[in-house]
Order: structure tokens, then C-alpha cells, then sequence
């Protein structure tokens, strides 16, 4: 499995973390000297990447040092917006940087000056011990990368392998992503936590019921809710020029649809999200009362500020557009609602779809109208074999749809898709996260988005 390791960084922004490294054997902390004082290890980072991956990669690289993340966050009252992460050393250190030394975590908190530094590192130790009666997450407790490696052992020694290293490509408290190398095969160790849970009875289901589509997992851990599973051997959708990669993939997208077709009660029980006709129907006025009171909060136009009567005309359409849907009788299957080239694995004969987290049940268009969007936007020198991909995602369903119903879906799902898209994450009906002014602009640009997409369809026949 193919996996991007860094998202894209932003020229030039870099996020400052002040580090809590302890030893193997967690007993002990690395302290930097400057001058008469004594400090947390100070490193740089690109903005909005993956702090596990570039911290880690960072700290071996220059200092030598091979570590995994623990937890990391803001520091408090800290006026320039600095943040720290906690580390800890897999395997015993040879040497250590310059004008660096191990101190007791005791001794080391009393040698920090009263601050941000002292607090961070007092409220970590706690935390990675389970002290104070904190409840330690399975990935903040010191040690639990031995552990891992340790079960990691016990499933693919029967199979003739032996763990090679690792890299951490995403971690905190409850979620990891780790590529352990082996003396065949890459493999690969994901657990989700909160507010993902739901992703690892879906995958475990998933893989079960569609192993022609999904990495083959090799073993569980419920108690982290995590899985290790077989590397796929692909590239990224994202990562290929080929308009034939692109012509599979939607190929096996249809097939995977297909062959869920009277299986969605399962995938419901499993923690799949339900986006049918009726469910969508249902939240179109609760959805946009709440972007009309969005509309109102908004004081600099453009861009344009939608009005209570053009709201309301939307949802007629959007309602109106689900009712067509629904009377093409194409059935509900399983969808994804963050079908992007990075969650596509393609080879020559294979197609491996992965990251599970806001798998659906609903019309099966829609998921691949997200992929269109993409191809759009990500791949503009790929746009022009839009209608070929297209095809050979139709040509799958003529089995079971007729023409007409598969032209008017095409023609419906423009809208549908926005709109799904919109109501399946729930942001909307969260409070704190309407306090947000990026997610309030979102909503909105989502919203502008449908009202655009309804008046493509005026003058048509829907």
C-alpha cells in the first residue's frame, strides 16, 4: 500500500515545537543548554504537514536519534502560538547531540525555569505514565511502540517474516499509522480513535466482504482498534498521469458497488453512515436553515450572500432532484464520501480502495461524481478523458440500469453529490465548530456550490 507521508506544505510557514524526549526506558529526558539555562529541545516543521512523520524523520536525520510520537498539542499561554510534542527513544542512543544531556524527569522538571517548558514537561510525564489518574490512550504511554513490534512478531512469524524497522507516518494519543518493513514485504499498522472508531469495524467488514478491493488485513487489535494489513503493492490514483489508471479505477469502483448491492444492512451494522434518498431528503430544511442564519453572519461580499428566497427555491430543487433519483430504482450500495486519488491504489490488474473512515451507504453516483471532482481539479491535463472514464464506469451498470436512467443519474448527481457531501459530516449541526470562521466559509462556498449546480439544471428535464 502506497501511502503520501507529507501533505502539501505551505511555503515558507513553519510551526515551532518545543520537545519532550524520553529515553528507552522512559525513566529519562533529554535537555538542551543554552547558556546558564537548561531547555526543551527546540525543532522547526513545514506548516500543515504530519508532525509524527516530520518530527521524527527530522530528529533521526540531524541528531541522530530514532524515536516514535507520542502526543503533541499547543502550549499553553504561549503568546507566540508555539507548540510541543512528546517523544520517546525506541532503542538506545549511542550518542546524543551536542550541548544536549539525559536528566531524570524529576531532576529535569526542577532544572526547567517556572513556564510554559516546566508545565509541558510535568503534564507529559504524568500522561505517558498514567499518573495522577489519568487515563494513558494507547499510543501516549511510554513503550507501546515494543509492545506493538511485539505482537507484530507473533502474526508474521508463522508466515516466514521478521520485522526489518519502521517508520511513523501519523500518530497521537489514539490514532497511528506505521510502515513496518519486513524481510519480503512492507506491511502496514493502522488504528483510529476518537471521533473515527467506526473505521475499524467497517474495514475489518469491508475487507471480509470485498477482499478483492481491500488489503488483505492479517490481524486485529481491538484493543487499540487497530488492524496490520498486507502491503497492496499499487500507486496512488494521485501519483499516476495514465487516463487507463483512472479508466480502472472507476471500473472497480462500479464493480465493488455492484457487488455490494443487498448487503447494506450489513455494511449499516458495521458503522457505515446511511445517505439513502430518504435520510438526505430529511435533513434538506435543517441544512439550510442553518446556512441561512450562516448567510446572514456574513459581511464581506462578494462573494455572493445567499437570501431566505433563494434557499428556499434550492431546497425545492435539491428535494425534488432526490425524488428523481429514487424513482430511477437504482439501488443503494456501499459509497465513499472522501473518494480521492490518495485513497486509490491502482496497478495493472488490480484496483485497492483504503481509509474506510466516511464509508456510506446511499446512491452509488455520487461517490463517483467525487471522483470526477477530483479529476477536475487535481489533474487538469487528465480532464479531457472525462467522458471516456465516465464510460467505462456506465458500461458497468448497463447490466442493471437502462440508458435513459443512467443519463438522468449523471444528469441528478452533480447536485446530489455537493449536497451529500455537505450533510454527511455533521459540522453543521455542531455548535463549536459553527464558531469557526473557516468552517463557516466552507459551509457556505458548499452551499454556494449547490446553488450553482441546481441552476445547471434549470432548463432541463428533471
Amino acid at each position: 500500500m502506497t501511502v503520501k507521508v507529507q501533505l502539501p506544505e505551505v511555503k515558507g510557514e513553519r510551526d515551532a515545537y518545543h520537545l519532550v524526549i524520553f529515553d528507552e526506558t522512559g525513566s529519562d529526558v533529554l535537555l538542551e543548554s543554552r547558556g546558564t539555562e537548561c531547555h526543551l529541545p527546540l525543532i522547526e516543521i513545514p506548516k500543515y504537514t504530519r508532525p509524527a512523520y516530520e518530527i521524527t524523520t527530522s530528529f533521526r536525520d540531524h541528531r541522530q536519534l530514532s524515536s516514535v510520537l507520542l502526543f503533541s498539542g499547543a502550549l499553553e499561554q504561549d503568546a507566540d502560538a508555539r507548540y510541543f510534542a512528546a517523544l520517546q527513544v525506541h532503542e538506545k542512543a549511542s550518542s546524543i547531540p551536542k550541548g544536549t544531556a539525559w536528566f531524570r524527569v524529576d531532576d529535569a522538571i526542577d532544572h526547567l525555569l517556572q513556564g510554559a517548558e516546566h508545565r509541558v514537561l510535568d503534564s507529559s510525564y504524568a500522561k505517558a505514565t498514567g499518573k495522577n489518574g489519568g487515563v494513558c490512550e494507547p499510543f501516549a504511554r511510554l513503550n507501546w511502540i515494543t509492545d506493538l513490534q511485539d505482537w507484530v512478531k507473533t502474526v508474521i512469524g508463522p508466515l516466514g517474516l521478521e520485522l526489518r524497522g519502521f517508520q511513523q507516518l501519523n500518530g497521537s494519543e489514539g490514532f497511528s499509522l506505521i510502515r513496518f518493513a519486513t524481510t519480503l514485504r512492507p506491511l502496514w499498522f493502522k488504528a483510529v480513535g476518537k471521533p473515527n472508531l467506526h473505521e475499524f469495524p467497517v474495514t475489518l467488514a469491508l475487507a471480509k466482504l470485498f477482499p478483492e478491493h481491500l488489503p488483505l488485513v492479517l490481524a486485529s487489535r481491538p484493543t487499540c482498534h487497530g488492524w496490520l494489513m498486507d502491503d497492496a503493492g499499487d500507486t496512488a490514483l494521485c501519483e499516476t498521469q495514465s487516463s487507463d489508471d483512472w479508466q480502472r479505477a472507476a471500473q472497480a469502483l462500479a464493480d465493488l458497488q455492484i457487488e455490494s448491492i443487498g448487503k447494506t444492512s450489513d455494511l449499516l451494522q458495521t458503522g457505515c453512515r446511511e445517505l439513502g434518498s430518504t435520510t438526505l431528503v430529511e435533513l434538506v430544511d435543517p441544512f439550510l436553515e442553518v446556512m441561512q442564519d450562516l448567510m446572514q453572519r456574513q459581511t464581506k461580499i462578494p462573494p455572493l450572500v445567499l437570501s431566505r428566497e433563494e434557499l428556499t427555491h434550492l431546497g425545492m430543487i435539491v428535494k425534488h432532484s432526490l425524488a428523481c433519483l429514487k424513482s430511477l430504482a437504482v439501488p443503494d450500495t456501499l459509497g465513499h464520501s472522501d473518494f480521492n486519488p490518495g485513497n486509490i491504489l491502482v496497478s495493472s490488474n488490480r484496483c485497492t480502495f483504503i481509509d474506510w473512515a466516511e464509508a456510506h451507504v446511499g446512491h452509488p453516483f455520487v461517490t463517483f461524481e467525487y471522483l470526477l471532482a477530483h479529476l477536475r481539479k487535481d489533474c487538469p491535463n487528465l480532464a479531457r478523458f472525462e467522458d471516456i472514464i465516465r464510460t467505462a464506469y456506465s458500461r458497468r451498470w448497463e447490466s442493471i440500469l437502462s440508458g435513459p436512467s443512467i443519463s438522468e443519474a449523471f444528469m441528478l448527481s452533480p447536485l446530489v453529490s455537493v449536497y451529500a457531501y455537505a450533510v454527511a459530516g455533521d459540522i453543521w449541526r455542531n455548535p463549536d465548530m459553527l464558531n469557526n470562521p473557516r468552517v463557516v466559509g466552507y459551509l457556505r462556498s458548499l452551499t454556494r456550490r449547490m446553488n450553482r449546480e441546481a441552476g445547471s439544471l434549470q432548463g432541463q428535464e428533471v
